[in-house]
């Protein structure tokens, strides 16, 4: 049960980036059309982008992060012992947990101070851009607990 509220909460998340991909491209058309044909441009256009940019962008990291598809250096690997591999890897993930529970404990604190500005353009309080930070690092946090609970399970069939 929790399994597949966990696969479908990156169906959720892969959709929403498509979509925030999809906006984007039609509101930069019309913002480049604007400037470049009207010699006008909508105040919204840029902000709404940056917006969609910053959200997609952080969701994004954490369904690559699930996918394992992030950078790796594993040049070494062949020449290591595949405990100490392992090992290290439980330590990545260790290190992840904690840089996503800072990042939304300070990202939470950004998304408060930031609620009393406004986007002029899309008339929407500041911390709907900064509160991207505390959500993408709680969506962080599960799938590195996800990621931790398939590394002890793995290691318990190893033994």
């Amino acid at each position: 049960m929790v399994r597949s509220i966990y696969e479908r909460l990156i169906q959720v998340l892969e959709a929403f980036c498509k979509v925030a991909l999809v906006i984007q491209t039609i509101s930069v058309t019309i913002v480049v059309v604007g400037r470049q044909v009207f010699s006008k441009m909508p105040a919204w256009g840029e902000e709404l982008t940056l917006l969609l940019l910053v959200w997609a962008s952080l969701v994004g990291a954490v369904i690559v992060m699930k996918e394992d598809g992030h950078i790796a250096i594993t040049s070494f690997d062949r020449l290591l012992p595949q405990k100490f591999i392992r090992f290290t890897n439980l330590l990545s993930y260790l290190f992840l947990g904690f840089y996503a529970v800072t990042m939304l404990i300070y990202g939470i604190s950004l998304a408060e101070i930031t609620a009393m500005s406004i986007l002029p353009g899309l008339k929407i309080k500041s911390s709907w851009l900064y509160a991207s930070v505390p959500a993408s690092s709680l969506l962080l946090l599960i799938v590195v607990i996800e990621k931790i609970i398939a590394w002890f399970s793995r290691n318990e069939k190893e033994v």
